[in-house]
């Protein structure tokens, strides 16, 4: 009933938790409606590439904000909208957002063509647009809601004239482009530029991309190409899918031009483009290598926020970003932040005043102290809507795009340089439109880990073996860096270096002693950045760019950098951290000029440098949930776990009956303290003053450790210190109480000194074990005695009122259990005394439990028979006595062993059990006092040792034959007595001799009968039928005993059921036998009444009732017996 009720109590909460936690969130839902932003692109279709890398990149960005609580606690979601990239379908698709009209903002389209489409709706809808990838300058123009967070194609188109004239030094050029908005107004920028230049236009085509038979005419344009002998670049002015094909084309037909593209080459769609083809999957890059592309991103030259984002979405999505991903990441970031910072309420009836006040908020970021830093940069805008982002150039090297060896950067502040035309005679800056743009060097840089040794987390030092090189075009003095986070300055040893044509490498070997920075969050996480980080200490950024060589480390493999640096164990698995990750990236670091003539006129006073870093973030190996669990659901567990705790309280204030409501409160508990911490810290890891972290975080190490050892004692009290005073009925003795909880409090006291606060516990152990051993020498005994108390209570060896055995050295002493103390066992001897023993010495002795198990006790007696008996026949005779006995048991079955012979008599034992050791003595009695009368039925007397003296005779025992004669039996029946010898004789002829097996039935319970039935030999089972087809055994009767009298003198109904027990031999006297008699001698029937009425007296335990209550039973009895047999006499 109890586990039932346990089970049932189990499951209230469970449905509490899952209403609470359903009311939690359907409280924060209707509590907090979410705001809308929607995404319009190619969702199906050619362009459905870009679509999910644009998407995929929002939704993860946006799950990052929702997860920390979103904007004032309301969530940010995402509508999608496929406009396939055509023009009525963007005005369709537009249209739709219009007429849905929740989202507060729009996110595309991707086509230019399908963002003027578009545009117009948002434009006469007010309805706030960012575009991340379409680069006509049309898009924008005279259109307040659009913006763009890309550069334009203008811009791009002169961009990549320039780089052909200035760095290809290329002046002829050929233009293949697409009759749709994005490729001809590229290719129109692209010609004037060019013209403007000097450079000639050898080549130019245009074709529609709609073309029915448009793989036809982009072949007749190579084969047009292939008999120019001098065409020169070769710009594509395409989208990606023509673009594939156009390549293919003039690869298969191999022209030596160099073809150079724009954005629309760097897209995924473009580069796994050609991995249908066989030869591109023999030879990665055939159709793509030494391509030149204008692309918005570089990865190997991205901050470090790029790169984290390139590594989460890889392990999110396993596929790798490209631009497109990153610049509606920064898209989403700029409306979302637009959103926080306008605070608009996000309602339906507020759309319009919502939409106006993000409007307007991206219109005021026009300029770079206002911008938003992202993954790309910092985003802001023109007057005309249009982000100043600038443009890399790119290389395909292995199916992969990397840096070219030299970019164009702009220059920040024309007014710093003092030979600013001599700068642009040497062509080291170039003027394209209206912009000054510094021709920088790349230098592409390789790492590779050997070692990380002797690392000190209280210094946080570390030493670090690498490699280090430089793959570079022209001269550079590679070993002039500064690295950064050295110990000690660090001066390189000359390199290994190696030529190629105008291509150069340097290669280092590094082992130096280096700093750590640990992460803002180290405290949340524990986690350490190790690493290596340099920059060039006189070229600046706008001499020299480092970009990591994704070439020469390989990371164009599908292994992971991560994979490769866990399996070459630069960290020893000794330590307990290891690496978690494994990143490069490119940055800028600002130092003083120190006043520098050159950069006098800097604003700021402020130089900045081209910065490459290598990073090994390593973790904490030990197991921990910090940082693994949402901060969403931890503040819904934690809530959820309060009011928990809150309603098992009640609960158990009430009702103190389940040990589950007890295990439930400690889960919940130790939910509350994970969650809460998880909350906090999730909360103010990332502000910006995170030195209040250590001391919150110290907080809870120390509330994991006291816990702990709190609940702890409260399971020693509950589960432990209760129970036993509950069974034992003693007290537990404080100074034990209080022993143990100060051993579990010492334990946490320790662990939280050695783990929380790092200190070594060697001497603080020695001096508590001193201190210690002083006292346990002093209360030695006693701290025994009650230990072993406690082992005796725990193990229950024997208990209170048990009867055991117990041997104390030499001697055994036998008694009963009354009393079990913290120091004693108390035993009353069969003598009467009270024995006190020590429990250490009880706990050690050897003891004989007599009620052990199920409050049995056995039992045995020997018995000596003469060995003329046959052993089968005393072994039944003696198991007959046996189980005719009242108090021994049916079950367990009593035994009777055969032990041997002596030289005068043979051994039996019998053993037994009865259900109290209190009635062994009484019923070792009853089961004597049964053989003797079993035995002497059978013929069987004790033996009588054999002396060898002439004048005894011996004892003559009377044979089988004559102890089981039926005239015997009769005069040794009470029920017999009244009748004359001659009476006796008369029925010892008519007695009837039966004889039945084991479990045979005699007679049945409600059946009539006349005849009594005496027992010769067996033993029978007296049953009483009860309710529902039970049955109560109430007696068993052995040799000597009869049964049935009631039905043989007053014709009663059978009032039990008789069934053998084993094999029985029974004299039947039935009543035409009895009547006779009676007739003859009428003052019999009296005395026959008499003794019935004794013995149903008897049998209603009634022996002890008033003499008129006997009398009444007399005379009733008296009237049966005469009215059953027919007689007449009065009643006296």
């Amino acid at each position: 009933m109890k586990v039932k009720s346990s089970k049932n109590i189990f499951v209230v909460v469970i449905i509490l938790f899952v209403l609470v936690w359903v009311g939690l969130n359907f409280s924060f839902k209707q509590e907090a409606e979410p705001i809308y932003l929607a995404f319009i692109g190619p969702l199906s279709g050619d362009g459905a590439a870009a679509g999910k890398l644009m998407t995929q990149g929002i939704q993860l960005y946006l799950d990052t904000v929702n997860e920390r609580g979103g904007i004032n606690g309301r969530k940010i979601l995402l509508d999608r909208f496929d406009d396939q990239n055509d023009r009525t379908q963007s005005r369709q698709q537009a249209l739709e957002i219009v007429k849905q009209n929740r989202a507060v903002a729009v996110i595309g389209h991707w086509y230019s063509s399908a963002s003027m489409s578009g545009g117009e709706i948002y434009k006469q809808y007010h309805i706030p647009a960012l575009t991340p990838g379409s680069t006509n300058i049309n898009v924008t123009l005279n259109n307040d809601w659009y913006f763009r967070n890309i550069f334009t194609a203008k811009s791009s188109g002169e961009f990549l004239a320039h780089y052909v004239k200035k760095v290809f030094k290329e002046d002829t050029v050929s233009i293949i482009h697409e009759k749709a908005a994005y490729g001809a107004y590229l290719a129109k920028v692209f010609e004037e530029t060019s013209l403007k230049l000097g450079s000639q236009i050898k080549y130019k085509r245009r074709f529609d991309s709609a073309d029915p038979n448009l793989d036809q005419i982009l072949t007749g344009i190579v084969d047009e190409l292939s008999f120019e002998k001098e065409a020169g670049v070769i710009f594509l002015a395409v989208q990606a899918l023509e673009g594939i094909k156009l390549v293919k084309l003039m690869k298969d037909a191999k022209l030596p031009n160099r073809i150079i593209g724009e954005t629309s080459f760097s897209e995924q769609t473009f580069i796994h483009g050609f991995e249908k083809f066989p030869i591109e999957k023999i030879n990665p890059g055939y159709y793509t290598n030494d391509i030149y592309v204008a692309t918005p991103l570089l990865f190997d030259t991205a901050n470090e926020e790029a790169q984290r984002f390139k590594d989460e979405y890889q392990a999110t999505y396993n596929e790798k970003p490209d631009w497109a991903a990153a610049y509606a990441v920064d898209s989403a970031r700029v409306l979302v932040e637009a959103i926080k910072q306008t605070a608009i309420a996000g309602q339906p009836e507020t759309i319009t005043e919502d939409r106006q006040k993000i409007r307007d908020y991206l219109a005021n970021l026009n300029n770079i102290e206002k911008a938003i830093k992202g993954l790309t940069g910092f985003n802001y805008f023109d007057e005309q809507g249009d982000a100043l982002k600038p443009i890399s150039i790119g290389v395909f090297k292995n199916g992969n795009i990397i840096s070219a060896a030299t970019q164009l950067q702009v220059v920040p502040y024309i007014n710093q340089l003092f030979n600013l035309e001599a700068e642009i005679q040497k062509e080291r800056i170039l003027l394209i439109g209206d912009k000054y743009m510094y021709k920088t060097n790349v230098v592409y840089v390789g790492f590779e880990l050997n070692e990380i040794t002797d690392i000190d987390f209280a210094k946080l030092t570390y030493t670090l073996d690498f490699y280090l090189w430089f793959r570079f075009q022209g001269d550079l003095e590679t070993q002039n860096i500064e690295i950064i986070n050295a110990v000690e300055p660090i001066e390189l040893e000359l390199p290994k270096i190696e030529k190629l044509g105008d291509k150069t490498s340097h290669l280092y070997h590094i082992k130096a002693r280096l700093k750590s920075r640990f992460f803002a969050n180290y405290y949340a996480y524990k986690q350490y950045e190790l690493g290596v980080s340099f920059h060039h200490k006189e070229l600046t950024r706008y001499n020299l760019i480092y970009v990591t060589d994704i070439l020469g480390m390989g990371l164009t493999e599908d292994k992971s950098l991560l994979e490769k640096i866990q399996k070459m164990q630069v960290l020893s698995p000794f330590f307990d951290w290891n690496i978690s990750n494994f990143w490069f990236f490119q940055d800028t670091i600002q130092k003083s000029p120190l006043g520098s003539l050159q950069y006098i006129n800097v604003p700021g006073r402020q130089i900045e440098y081209s910065r490459f870093n290598a990073a090994i973030k390593i973790k904490n190996s030990q197991f921990t949930l910090r940082g693994r669990l949402p901060l969403k659901l931890s503040a819904n567990l934690a809530l959820c776990s309060l009011m928990m705790l809150l309603l098992l309280r009640l609960v158990d204030k009430f009702k103190r009956f389940f040990n589950a409501i007890w295990f439930l409160q400690a889960f919940f508990a130790f939910l509350f303290l994970l969650t809460s911490e998880v909350v906090l810290i999730e909360l103010l890891a990332f502000e910006s003053n995170t030195s209040h972290l250590k001391y919150i975080i110290i907080v809870f190490d120390l509330l994991w450790w006291v816990t702990p050892a709190y609940l702890v004692n409260l399971i020693v009290k509950r589960f432990l210190w209760t129970p036993l005073e509950e069974k034992t009925g003693q007290t537990i003795p404080n100074v034990v109480r209080l022993f143990v909880s100060f051993m579990v409090y010492l334990l946490a006291i320790f662990g939280i000194i050695a783990f929380v606060y790092d200190q070594a516990l060697t001497s603080l152990l020695a001096t508590s074990g001193v201190v210690a051993m002083i006292i346990g020498l002093a209360i030695q005994i006693n701290i025994t005695n009650i230990f072993s108390g406690i082992v005796i209570n725990v193990e229950r060896p024997f208990r209170v009122n048990d009867g055991i055995k117990i041997q104390m050295g030499k001697v055994f002493h036998e008694g009963k259990v009354v009393d079990i103390t913290w120091r004693t066992t108390r035993l009353l001897t069969k003598d009467g005394y009270i024995l006190s023993i020590p429990n250490n010495m009880a706990s050690e002795a050897v003891i004989h439990n007599y009620n052990y198990t199920e409050d049995l006790c056995l039992s045995s007696v020997n018995i000596r028979i003469d060995y003329a008996h046959p052993p089968e026949r005393v072994e039944k005779i003696l198991l007959d006595a046996t189980l005719s006995t009242d108090d021994v048991l049916r079950e367990p079955k009593p035994i009777c062993k055969f032990k041997g012979f002596t030289d005068w008599v043979a051994d039996y034992s019998i053993s037994f059990y009865v259900d109290d050791y209190g009635k062994k003595a009484a019923c070792n009695d009853a089961v004597f006092k049964r053989v003797w009368v079993h035995l002497n039925r059978a013929g069987i007397v004790p033996p009588i040792k054999r002396q060898e003296i002439q004048s005894f005779q011996g004892i003559k025992s009377r044979n089988l034959d004559e102890a089981s004669k039926p005239l015997a039996l009769l005069y040794e029946m009470d029920i017999f007595q009244p009748f004359s010898d001659e009476h006796k004789a008369y029925l010892n002829e008519r007695m009837r001799r039966h004889r039945f097996t084991v479990c045979e039935t005699v007679v049945k319970q409600g059946e009539k009968g006349d005849s009594l039935f005496i027992i010769v030999e067996g033993v029978v089972s007296v049953h009483v039928e009860l309710e529902k087809e039970k049955s109560l055994e109430v007696a068993r009767l052995g040799a000597g005993n009869f049964f049935g009298e009631m039905a043989l003198f007053t014709g009663q109904e059978r009032t039990a059921t008789i069934i053998t027990m084993t094999d029985t031999i029974l004299l039947e006297i039935i009543k035409d036998d009895i009547i006779p008699l009676m007739q003859k001698e009428p003052e019999v029937t009296q005395l026959i009444s008499k003794i019935l009425t004794q013995r149903q007296m008897k049998t209603q335990s009634q022996l002890d009732s008033h003499d008129s209550e006997k009398d009444k039973i007399y005379k009733r009895m008296l009237r049966g017996v005469g009215s059953f047999l027919g007689l007449k006499h009065p009643i006296k």
